[in-house]
């Protein structure tokens, strides 16, 4: 399915229009931007979830505990004291900033568990709760900076969610729902803040497909249908992904037995905002989702600010996506590449290349390998299919010390080359972006830049293969980029972005970040660290790369070994958790 441009009548024309915008944009971030607001629900019901402080008992294995550990892959999960002397050791330079002394010793911050270009935090979580005997059935939002679920309609949500996704479920199931408040960062970012809403999206998605609670992931679906089973504003906020949740997969407990006290939630007087959501008697899973819409949100004034105020690029683009989103399938299945007439330069290091097997992911691009350079093997890649979500490690700095073996698992998982579950589908699908990387300082490997090659686990020198890289960072991130190497989310090949159409370009964003997260994920895993920068010269990059016609470097991310930053305190709120 294609979306045709309303205005010159051509395919892919609303998103050519978009990505010229952001292009000619300037780059300066206005003076007076809204701040970002969380979204909260004041009037409804709310159901505090336990929260695994230091000292606080585990979490155990009920529904709503798994649910808790999944949900903390989006809360606050440590507070950060940045002084000064933080700034200017970051920096290498003296800090310009105020005396922060004068109010406060120190800049205090809530970090969550997943990071978002300057802090806005766009995407959204509601739970589609099928009941259990500790949560009664209904639609909730999660306030992620209390941690503590809204309700926002009781009952059973099982027809709605089929109605969703276009299909019925032979098992029970609940699931989590991603919504993006599109505009939110529109203020500050303008119109490139529609791209990096939807990879921050992404970003969060990848968080929660790598969970063992996740099941299917869904992307092609009318978002329109979304909205109205949250009661979303859509010009505000869309429906972007939905994950499902077996229900087996929450633990073993019963759904709440029918029974005449449903009518506590579902009648026209509402639950007062003191009386906490356990208070009140279960909910009969029999009883349907009322027509009445979720109460009214707070903390959406600055995004209907920045509505009146977008880009025409941008609501064009998203008004094009929420029009033409549906349940046909996006991308057609992709041929496997017809095997070359000369074989394949033999591998410069590691064990000999296995060819791709049946049961392996599908080919991504047709970007053409260099020529005239043997590839490099990869060490077998040590990182779990499932990486744990609580091994992110973005806050450090970063120094020399990265190994091939570190640099292998980490372009393993987020490339999709041991993907399993719920991300085989999201890495496994043919428009997964590419990976690429300049090689600085890597222990076992010869700096300049190379491709993935996530099929058979190599790296392909590229064209531009000259030795040390250029320097792409900004001063802030100069000495973190010759710690160890750059990766690049890079898109396009034999799809250039600007014909995608504004559905797929939108995947493409989602899938972005998606990649981003499992990279870091894993470089938690493996003892490594990295910093994600969405602001960077794409041009000095496409030629440091030496990217085909047509590919267009997304996102950069450095990775090293990790270092703790001077000046900079860090505690915990929560304790791990494998089932987070």
């Amino acid at each position: 399915m294609t979306v045709t441009d309303p205005v010159d009548g051509t395919t892919g024309g609303v998103a050519a229009r978009y990505l010229a915008a952001v292009a000619a944009q300037d780059l300066a971030a206005p003076p007076d931007h809204p701040a970002p607001q969380g979204k909260r629900y004041r009037d409804a019901p709310r159901w505090p979830l336990r929260w695994p402080g230091p000292g606080a008992p585990p979490l155990g294995a009920t529904g709503t505990d798994r649910l808790s550990a999944l949900l903390l892959g989006y809360a606050p999960r440590r507070l950060e004291l940045i002084t000064n002397t933080a700034f200017a050791a970051m920096r290498g330079w003296p800090s310009t900033l105020p005396d922060l002394s004068r109010l406060l010793p120190a800049w205090f911050t809530a970090r969550r568990a997943v990071p978002s270009g300057g802090a806005f935090h766009p995407a959204e979580l509601y739970v589609v709760w099928a009941g259990t005997a500790d949560l009664p059935p209904g639609v909730y939002h999660h306030d992620a900076a209390h941690h503590t679920l809204e309700l926002l309609r009781p009952g059973d949500p099982a027809a709605a969610l089929d109605h969703l996704l276009g299909a019925a479920a032979s098992e029970p199931r609940h699931a989590l729902v991603v919504a993006c408040r599109v505009v939110k960062n529109a203020g500050k970012y303008r119109a490139f803040g529609y791209q990096l809403a939807m990879m921050d999206s992404g970003v969060l998605l990848g968080q929660l497909a790598g969970s063992p609670l996740a099941g299917r992931v869904h992307l092609a679906f009318d978002p329109r249908v979304g909205e109205a089973l949250l009661g979303l504003d859509g010009d505000l906020e869309t429906v972007v992904a939905v994950v499902e949740l077996p229900a087996a997969r929450l633990g073993n407990i019963p759904a709440a037995a029918p029974g005449p006290a449903a009518a506590a939630l579902s009648s026209s007087t509402p639950l007062s905002t003191s009386t906490p959501l356990s208070a009140a008697a279960p909910l009969s899973t029999s009883t349907p989702l009322p027509a009445a819409a979720p109460p009214a949100p707070s903390g959406l004034d600055g995004d209907r600010r920045n509505l009146v105020e977008a880009d025409p690029a941008v609501t064009a683009l998203h008004r094009a996506i929420r029009a033409g989103a549906g349940p046909a399938p996006r991308v057609a299945p992709v041929d496997a590449p017809a095997p070359p007439t000369d074989p394949a330069p033999a591998p410069t290091a590691g064990p000999p290349v296995a060819p791709p097997t049946a049961t392996g992911p599908p080919p991504v691009t047709s970007l053409p390998s260099p020529t005239g350079s043997p590839p490099v093997a990869l060490p077998s890649p040590a990182v779990p299919s499932r990486a744990a979500t609580a091994h992110r490690a973005s806050a450090n700095d970063l120094a020399p010390g990265l190994t091939l073996g570190q640099l292998a698992g980490i372009l393993a998982y987020a490339g999709g080359h041991r993907a399993a579950g719920a991300l085989a589908a999201l890495t496994g699908h043919p428009r997964h972006p590419a990976l690429w990387c300049l090689v600085d300082r890597v222990d076992g490997l010869a700096p300049g830049a190379y491709r993935y090659d996530r099929e058979r686990h190599l790296l392909w020198p590229s064209s531009a293969h000259d030795g040390a890289p250029d320097r792409l960072a900004d001063r802030l991130n100069a000495g973190m980029s010759r710690a160890g190497a750059s990766l690049f989310v890079v898109a396009g090949g034999d799809h250039p972005v600007d014909r995608l159409d504004p559905v797929d370009l939108r995947d493409l964003y989602l899938r972005t970040g998606v990649a981003v997260q499992l990279a870091a994920l894993a470089a938690g895993t493996v003892g490594a660290a990295t910093r994600p920068m969405g602001g960077f010269d794409a041009v000095a990059a496409t030629a440091r790369l030496g990217l085909p016609a047509g590919a267009v470097p997304l996102l950069h991310l450095l990775v090293g070994a990790p270092r703790p930053r001077a000046g900079a305190l860090a505690v915990a709120f929560t304790e791990g958790s494998a089932d987070a």
